[in-house]
């Protein structure tokens, strides 16, 4: 399901910045902090608790967002789950969530923030996004409304929304994608896919370069191709670390990625005294066997 949701939120984010913008390449930063988590999940609070929460955590976004604006970014994409953490409740989770309206109410919420109801965090994206001239996503949660004529309606009468959005470099919302939603079911949540699958493309490339600055020396490239196709042999990895391709792609392209491992922050690994373990009791079984032919 992550892998799925990633192909999605990099085909959203590619799509509206081609469609949205005359140029020919574009610079994009991708960013990634430690987020502010509540100190209980599980708990209900106020809107206004989870507000100063969600603060807190877009104060490290401006941070990013300036540094990415100042450095000629045109985009930034910033984290999953990046504004408010994760590990709630249905319920717990509500009081973070606003009512993002479809792209086509053509809304800059940092000009008229209250036009759909009370929505901070929105109106801050788009303010951020405004004020340095460069497109924002994000990933926050959306609310909708639905009664008993729905019969996928659950039982408190309202859609919650894992939630993409867009905003563009005046803080116009130009895109909205819902990811998952959490339905009530028997005391359980059941998720279910909301947004269309991504496994189609329709962009070919005569040439593409792929490059990134990370704190590792294990960084890994993937290309693949419309219907999630590998392409084995239409890329390569120059010496500076820069992905590109050698030919025209043999096909449209969903995604262009690298991947940066950083090992040295793995959990301690057992591997050793699991070894240790599983030879025990090979030799223990081999043991048993000696002695039961042995009395035969």
């Amino acid at each position: 399901m992550v892998t799925s949701q990633l192909l999605a939120y990099a085909a959203l984010f590619f799509s509206c910045v081609f469609k949205a913008s005359s140029l020919d390449t574009f610079i994009a930063a991708v960013y990634e902090h430690a987020v502010v988590l509540p100190n209980a999940t599980l708990t209900l609070v106020s809107s206004g608790e989870a507000l100063a929460l969600m603060n807190r955590n877009l104060d490290l976004l401006e941070g990013a967002i300036i540094s990415a604006a100042r450095q000629g970014a045109h985009t930034i994409v910033t984290p999953e789950d990046g504004i408010y953490g994760w590990n709630f409740t249905r319920d717990s989770l509500y009081p973070y969530l606003e009512d993002i309206p479809h792209p086509q109410v053509n809304w800059i919420p940092c000009n008229n923030p209250n036009r759909f109801g009370h929505a901070p965090v929105q109106e801050r994206l788009s303010c951020l996004a405004k004020d340095n001239s460069i497109y924002v996503v994000a990933n926050i949660g959306d609310k909708k409304p639905c009664n008993a004529s729905d019969p996928q309606c659950p039982r408190d009468g309202r859609y919650q929304y894992n939630t993409d959005v867009v905003f563009d470099s005046q803080g116009r919302l130009v895109a909205r994608y819902h990811k998952v939603c959490t339905l009530l079911k028997c005391k359980t949540t059941d998720f279910h896919t909301c947004g269309d699958s991504v496994a189609v493309a329709s962009t070919r490339f005569e040439m593409f370069s792929l490059s990134g600055t990370f704190g590792t020396p294990y960084v890994f490239p993937e290309m693949l191709l419309s219907e999630i196709r590998l392409a084995p042999g239409e890329f390569q990895v120059a010496s500076d670390g820069r992905l590109f391709n050698l030919k025209p792609t043999s096909g449209p392209v969903l995604t262009v990625t690298l991947f940066g491992r950083l090992y040295e922050k793995d959990w301690p690994s057992n591997t050793s005294s699991d070894l240790l373990a599983q030879t025990l009791q090979i030799m223990l079984a081999v043991i048993i066997l000696v002695a039961y032919s042995l009395r035969g």
